[in-house]
């Protein structure tokens, strides 16, 4: 159904203008917006030859839909099991604003997450932080990962214990058991890419 009011894509929380994108039902019965870009793959998702691997997004955000999106990065501060000295660790990407049906909260354990994380600290001025996500053999995982470090002594900060450590605070705390380094303005598509990249790493809030 066609959308006649403004409001947030309860996929991925892009502000869509009045008049522009549409109207589904969400899980709780009760009608949620959807941007133009979510709307045409959740079509595609319901056709027999659909791909979750090779999902094609838009080269430009679509008309109608914002150009970017406020997102919270997140992250905690936890003990180096190597040199024992305080060392922030990201942990995922959330909305400013989530919008009605919103529901994910997209962590560094996928490698596209990390990698926009990265992007968005450099972008905005903290290149010190985003220094310390690099490349890094994990002997747990047996292969080279985009993995946070230590700030002092670069040792590699497992993905196991850093999210273990996230999913206790976010059932205690919500987001917000986590701390907010800085809300960035995020392009819509490199958002959009992570909300439908089908490689894991994702909490339902």
């Amino acid at each position: 159904m066609k959308n006649r009011f403004a409001g947030g894509c309860g996929s991925c929380s892009v502000w869509v203008s009045a008049g522009c994108g549409f109207l589904g039902k969400g899980i709780d019965g009760g009608w949620e917006v959807r941007c133009p870009t979510c709307q045409h793959i959740d079509e595609l998702a319901e056709t027999d030859d659909f791909d979750p691997e090779n999902i094609e997004l838009p080269t430009k955000p679509p008309s109608g839909s914002e150009a970017t999106v406020a997102l919270r990065v997140l992250a905690l501060t936890r003990a180096c099991w190597s040199c024992g000295k305080d060392t922030v660790c990201l942990t995922g990407l959330y909305p400013q604003r989530p919008a009605r049906g919103y529901v994910g909260l997209f962590t560094t354990d996928n490698a596209n997450t990390m990698a926009l994380v990265q992007r968005l600290l450099q972008q905005h001025g903290h290149e010190g932080l985003a220094a310390t996500i690099k490349s890094r053999y994990s002997r747990t995982m047996r292969e080279r990962q985009l993995s946070n470090g230590c700030a002092h002594c670069d040792a590699l900060q497992g993905n196991f214990p850093v999210h273990e450590e996230a999913d206790r605070r976010v059932a205690s705390g919500g987001v917000d058991g986590m701390d907010t380094l800085l809300v960035a303005a995020c392009p819509v598509l490199e958002w959009q890419a992570v909300i439908h990249d089908n490689g894991g790493g994702v909490m339902a809030i």
